[in-house]
């Protein structure tokens, strides 16, 4: 699968690789000290590998997006806090150099096949979620968790995580996650709404190297 990136609607950019081809020294060359310390701690190689490339992807997108135009992605901090127990994971942040302008909003998503990043303009919250197209046949977890996610949303097998993907890119753009109840996301003609807020969502549907990918981005105001 070849690296690609795009701008969407929303003047929101995404980015994506595959996470068995990219450059490891570079992308632990660009970590800080606390993203060094969870790639470190983090035994899985295929996940180690997938949070590298990520960050990378993220660092690289916000050089591209940044006003005064060069600042390089070493120059870039990413953070992450998990607003419940305070560790190094949860909704990514861009800290960048002052004079570049407010840094653009972010979120991260990845299967086995692809990482994705999204960068949206500053003040508008975005989130992004993917899936594989088709689950492997011999990869029985993951076929168990599609009928599960079938069960919750209803529908077909593709039509429920299509609507999954759809539904975990609204709960990462609001910044709760899935502390949210999923089924508190309602879609109406491409707009998304989380029972407890006003707060709208516009969501763009993309396929990317077979993967479905869903981009949700807050409605200013």
């Amino acid at each position: 699968m070849a690296a690609g990136a795009k701008t969407i609607e929303g003047g929101v950019r995404v980015r994506w690789a595959h996470p068995d081809d990219f450059d490891r020294e570079r992308a632990l060359h660009l970590l800080g000290g606390a993203e060094r310390a969870r790639a470190a701690g983090t035994v899985n190689g295929a996940q180690r590998d997938r949070f590298l490339l990520g960050r990378m992807l993220l660092r690289e997108l916000a050089a591209d997006v940044a006003e005064t135009g060069d600042i390089g992605p070493g120059e870039i901090e990413i953070r992450a806090s998990c607003e419940r127990c305070g560790a190094e994971h949860g909704r990514p942040s861009i800290v960048w150099p002052d004079a570049a302008g407010p840094p653009p909003l972010a979120s991260l998503a990845s299967c086995a096949e692809l990482v994705i990043a999204a960068v949206a303009p500053a003040g508008s919250h975005v989130g992004v979620d993917i899936e594989r197209g088709r689950a492997e046949a011999s990869r029985d977890a993951e076929n168990e968790r599609r009928r599960a996610v079938t069960r919750l949303i209803g529908g077909s097998s593709r039509s429920a995580i299509r609507r999954w993907v759809r539904t975990e890119a609204v709960l990462k753009a609001d910044g709760r996650g899935l502390r949210v109840e999923p089924g508190a996301v309602s879609f109406e003609r491409g707009v998304a709404r989380i029972e407890d807020g006003s707060t709208r969502y516009r969501i763009i549907d993309l396929r990317v190297e077979g993967c479905l990918v869903s981009v949700a981005v807050a409605d200013p105001g």
